[in-house]
C-alpha cells in the first residue's frame, strides 16, 4: 500500500530526481558511449558543467520546476500560466543549455505572442517536452484521463510537433504509472505508455512497445538500436560513436529503457542513461525522475540530494505541488 506519506515522498523524489539525473548527466552531455565509458565513477559525484560549479543542473531541470510552480500558482496545468514561468527564467538570464525550439517560442511569447501560437508549427521534434513533462504526471497520478489534455498543454508552449506531444504523454503517463505501483511489469508499464499516444502517434506507440524486446538483449545491441530511431537519420547515430540524438523519440525510448532495466534502483538507471551518450542530461532526467517517482527520495543518495543546486528549493517544490494536490482534491 502506498501511504499518504510515501506519496509525498514519491512527489519530491520525482522532483529531485530529475535534477540530480540532470546535475550528473550534465558534464557529459554530447559525448559518445565510447568516450564515457573510459570515466570512472561516473554517478559518485557532480562535477563542474562548462563554467558552472560541480551540481549544477540545466532547463531540463529549469523548465521543469517552471511547470511545477505554475501548477502551484493556479491550481490546474494552464498554458498561459507555463508560459508566464518560461518568460520569467528566460528574463532572468538564468537559463541553462537552453534548446533552440524553445529558445524561439518562448523569443515570440516575450514579444507578446499569444502562449497556444508561439510554437512554430514546423519547428523539430526535438524532447523539450518529454524532458520536463514529470510534474504533470505527478499532478494527474489519479486522473489518467487528465493526463494526454494537460500534456499536450504544457507542449506546444514551445513544441506543436506531434511527436514532441507524443512524448510528453508518455513520460507523463510513465511518472504516473511509477507513482502509483510498488513492483513495475515491463509489459504493462509498457503496454499503458504505449496506450496513452496511440491516437497522436501510432508509430511512437510501436516503438514503445519494442522496448521489452531490447530489454532482453546485450545491452550494447539494444543501444545501438535505440539509438537508430531518430526522426531525422542525420542524427541517428553520432559521428564518432552512437549516443542518444535530441530527438524526442530515441529521448523517451532511451529512458524507459534505463528504467525498466533497473526499476528500484535509482543510481543504476541514472548510471546507465548517462553510459548510453549523446543527450545525456536529458535522459538522466528523466529517468531519474520517473525513477524517483516509483522509489522516492530515500533511494537517492543522500549526498547527492543535498549537493544538487538548490536543493532545498526543489524538495519545497515536491512538497508544495503535493500539497497543492491534496487541497485540490479536497474541494
Amino acid at each position: 500500500m502506498i501511504t499518504h506519506e510515501k506519496r509525498r515522498d514519491r512527489f519530491i523524489g520525482t522532483l529531485i530526481g530529475c535534477a540530480v539525473g540532470d546535475a550528473l548527466g550534465a558534464p557529459f552531455e554530447g559525448k559518445t558511449r565510447e568516450a564515457i565509458a573510459l570515466i570512472d565513477g561516473l554517478t559518485d559525484a557532480f562535477r563542474p558543467y562548462r563554467s558552472y560549479s560541480a551540481g549544477q543542473y540545466t532547463d531540463d531541470t529549469q523548465q521543469t520546476i517552471a511547470i511545477a510552480k505554475s501548477i502551484i500558482a493556479v491550481g490546474q496545468v494552464d498554458g498561459a500560466a507555463i508560459a508566464s514561468e518560461f518568460v520569467q527564467l528566460w528574463e532572468s538570464g538564468k537559463i541553462v543549455g537552453a534548446g533552440p525550439v524553445a529558445k524561439r517560442a518562448v523569443e515570440r511569447l516575450m514579444a507578446g505572442v499569444p502562449w497556444m501560437e508561439a510554437a512554430l508549427p514546423e519547428d523539430l521534434a526535438y524532447n523539450g517536452t518529454a524532458m520536463r513533462v514529470s510534474p504533470i504526471g505527478l499532478w494527474n497520478y489519479d486522473r489518467s484521463n487528465c493526463i494526454a489534455p494537460d500534456a499536450r498543454i504544457s507542449s506546444i508552449v514551445t513544441h506543436r510537433h506531434p511527436a514532441a506531444i507524443a512524448g510528453a504523454i508518455a513520460i507523463a503517463t510513465a511518472v504516473a504509472y511509477a507513482i502509483n505501483h510498488t513492483e513495475i511489469q515491463a509489459a504493462d508499464f509498457l503496454n499503458t505508455v504505449s496506450e496513452s499516444i496511440i491516437g497522436e502517434d501510432t508509430k511512437f506507440a510501436g516503438q514503445i512497445q519494442r522496448i521489452e524486446g531490447w530489454l532482453g538483449l546485450e545491452e550494447t545491441v539494444a543501444l545501438e538500436q535505440i539509438a537508430s530511431v531518430s526522426e531525422n537519420r542525420i542524427f541517428a547515430l553520432q559521428r564518432d560513436g552512437f549516443g542518444i540524438s535530441v530527438f524526442v523519440v530515441p529521448t523517451v525510448l532511451m529512458s524507459l529503457y534505463a528504467f525498466l532495466k533497473s526499476p528500484q534502483d535509482y543510481i543504476a538507471t541514472v548510471e546507465r542513461a548517462i553510459r548510453a551518450g549523446g543527450d545525456v542530461d536529458s535522459t538522466a532526467a528523466i529517468a531519474g525522475a520517473i525513477s524517483g517517482a516509483h522509489n522516492g527520495i530515500d533511494a537517492i543518495p543522500a549526498h547527492l540530494v543535498r549537493g544538487v543546486k538548490d536543493s532545498d528549493q526543489i524538495l519545497a517544490s515536491g512538497n508544495r505541488l503535493f500539497e497543492a494536490k491534496f487541497a485540490k482534491r479536497e474541494l
